[in-house]
């Protein structure tokens, strides 16, 4: 059976409670894949990894700098005997592992990509990357993006985006007049504006209420308190939930009525908004990015950004049920028509399959 290894950066938190978008992303891959059962993910030391996938702990030492890690790592994965690794995110780990390894190495990117600081990182980024077998990108605007910003990498691209396991989402039939925002505690993510817009029309509902779900708190406690202090005068009715696991914002996800992504960063996929619609909320997006991608014609656009707009729109969804329900429905059907895990994980596992069979000399 084909080895997997997928190794992740460090800082990410392959486990329950502090999973990142990426280590969803990974695990979901990974339990629907053909090569489940034959796959090792390698990451940081935390206490409770996702269960049923088998996870092997990096080995940290003094120093901890890049060129020492990675002869730390390297024995680990060859250990392991791979026929093909998975690297998620890193340039620097991706190319050290394709020039040491015969088996091929892929680079599966999901954050936005940079333009390089000068000409000498382009060049030297630009090797690394064409030794690689492949990239992954999380969707189709990702991968143009990628493509604007380095028109010297000729390494085969795949786009391989964000899915959830459809059958788990059980959206209620009965929604409550809840309006949740989903997101980090960041400036890009416009939280605040978020908060101002439920504080502008909250007051003329009295039968709506608001609920944050807010991770990355500890680190932007500054701007957490902004949101807090925007949403004073409307307190008794908005809930700010923090740091909470996975189960929690899911079953927001399958009982809130609106759902706001008012991201203004060009996302380079939207899993908060996958979410909302597999979760059977009407969506209100800015659009920025793979957003548009996620939600197709299943989602409120925004104009602009703000408050007011993003105030106009929540009303819009409120005074209008007819389109909220519409919303909702045909949001619902996109997602799982075409973002459910089981058709993804077959195409990724596809592509693992390919990669392999080029370095060997195959066709496939």
């Amino acid at each position: 059976m084909t080895k997997l290894v997928v190794v992740n950066p460090r800082g990410m938190h392959f486990g329950e409670q502090r999973a990142t978008s990426i280590d969803l992303s990974i695990r979901d891959l990974i339990r629907h894949s053909r090569f489940a059962a034959s796959t090792t993910v390698v990451g940081d030391p935390i206490d409770k990894p996702f269960e049923g996938i088998a996870y092997k702990t990096r080995s940290l030492g003094i120093p901890d700098n890049f060129y020492f890690r990675m002869r730390r790592l390297l024995p680990v994965i060859l250990q392991m005997t791979p026929d093909v690794i998975s690297v998620q995110e890193h340039l620097g780990t991706a190319g050290y592992l394709a020039k040491k390894l015969a088996a091929p190495v892929l680079l599966h990117l999901h954050n936005p990509v940079r333009q390089p600081k000068n000409t000498f990182e382009r060049l030297a980024r630009g090797r690394a990357l064409n030794r690689l077998a492949g990239l992954l990108f999380v969707s189709h605007d990702h991968m143009r993006s990628f493509q604007n910003t380095w028109p010297n990498v000729t390494v085969p691209r795949f786009v391989v985006p964000n899915a959830l396991d459809m059958v788990e989402w059980k959206p209620e039939a009965e929604r409550r007049k809840a309006i949740l925002v989903v997101g980090r505690a960041i400036p890009e993510k416009r939280i605040l504006e978020a908060a101002k817009a439920l504080a502008q029309c909250l007051p003329r509902f009295p039968d709506w209420r608001g609920v944050f779900i807010l991770s990355a708190v500890s680190s932007n406690k500054d701007y957490t308190e902004r949101v807090r202090s925007a949403l004073s005068a409307i307190a008794s009715r908005v809930e700010i939930l923090e740091q909470r696991p996975i189960s929690d914002v899911k079953a927001w996800m399958e009982r809130a009525a609106i759902a706001i992504v008012s991201s203004t960063i060009r996302e380079t996929f939207g899993r908060t908004a996958l979410e909302a619609h597999a979760g059977g909320a009407a969506v209100i997006s800015s659009g920025h990015g793979g957003l548009r991608e996620v939600s197709g014609d299943n989602a409120l656009y925004l104009d602009d950004v703000e408050p007011e707009s993003i105030s106009k729109a929540i009303e819009r969804l409120i005074t209008d049920e007819p389109l909220r329900t519409r919303l909702a429905a045909s949001g619902h059907a996109h997602a799982v028509a075409n973002f459910d895990i089981r058709t993804i994980a077959a195409a990724c596992d596809g592509i693992y399959e390919r990669v392999i069979a080029q370095k060997s000399g195959k066709t496939v």
